[in-house]
């Protein structure tokens, strides 16, 4: 058995799989010791022995608060429970929830079903002339890395992008981890929170978005349609979908006018 166990972590490195996260155990059960060996009964092994969440692992979870707004939260998996909230006593590859406590929500024990990877809300950018572009004359052209590294930070490496919000932050390579990408997307959560009163009067009226402007010889004095469409410019992402269609049509509209 025991070569066995040596021989399938073997495999899994010729694929790049990453033995940790499957249960050697099974997948040698199932492929060779009641299996058949073949091409088939290893792919199937492989695949049911599969560990898609360890502790550990930064997950996502959807929480839904008052007034039909969902939030997403960000933590570390802590421990795996039963359907009745229990431990379980020993390993198992396919546990039925994970607990886990985001920084910024109360405690969760969410069935695995419900979590996403972390990883998945992010677009993690590593081509050196998109991740620089624009960069500052001072520092020829470089961004630094802004994880937290004190006066003489690293050039970053890539840019993280928060797949919601567009939110973007550079990172060096030691600081692209979860924990500091998850901040960016808190960070976006808090603009949810701060907005929420916009974002209610705009669900209730979307027409408020397409009011008349200020005129402007008074750029200065704006009409609350104008900061409404200024709010939307600044937090797209924020914007309910039937304000966000309107002020699309008003913007081609405006558009059309000045063509004319």
């Amino acid at each position: 058995m025991r070569e066995m166990r040596e021989q399938a972590v073997e495999y899994l490195g010729w694929e790049k799989r990453d033995p940790e996260r499957y249960d050697i155990d099974g997948i040698v059960r199932d492929a060779w010791v009641t299996g058949n060996g073949s091409d088939e009964a290893w792919k199937a092994a492989v695949e049911k022995h599969y560990k898609r969440f360890m502790v550990g692992d930064w997950v996502r979870i959807t929480v839904e608060v008052e007034d039909g707004f969902t939030e997403h939260h960000y933590g570390p998996i802590e421990n795996f429970r039963k359907p009745d909230g229990n431990f379980y006593k020993r390993n198992v590859t396919q546990p039925y929830a994970a607990f886990l406590h985001p920084e910024h929500t109360r405690s969760h024990v969410v069935p695995l079903a419900d979590l996403v990877e972390e990883i998945n809300d992010f677009e993690i950018i590593t081509e050196w002339p998109k991740v620089h572009e624009g960069g500052p004359k001072h520092n020829y052209g470089v961004y630094s890395c802004i994880g937290g590294h004190g006066p003489y930070p690293p050039p970053a490496t890539v840019m993280v992008v928060h797949k919601v919000s567009g939110r973007k932050k550079r990172f060096c390579d030691a600081c692209n981890i979860p924990d500091y990408r998850a901040r960016l997307a808190n960070e976006a959560l808090w603009h949810q929170r701060n907005c929420k009163t916009t974002i209610l009067e705009l669900r209730a009226n979307p027409e408020l978005i397409t009011g008349p402007t200020s005129d402007p010889r008074e750029a200065w004095d704006q009409t609350p349609a104008d900061e409404y469409r200024s709010w939307a410019d600044t937090f797209p992402w924020l914007v309910p979908a039937p304000a966000a269609e309107l002020y699309a049509q008003w913007k081609e509209q405006q558009s059309a006018s000045v063509a004319a």
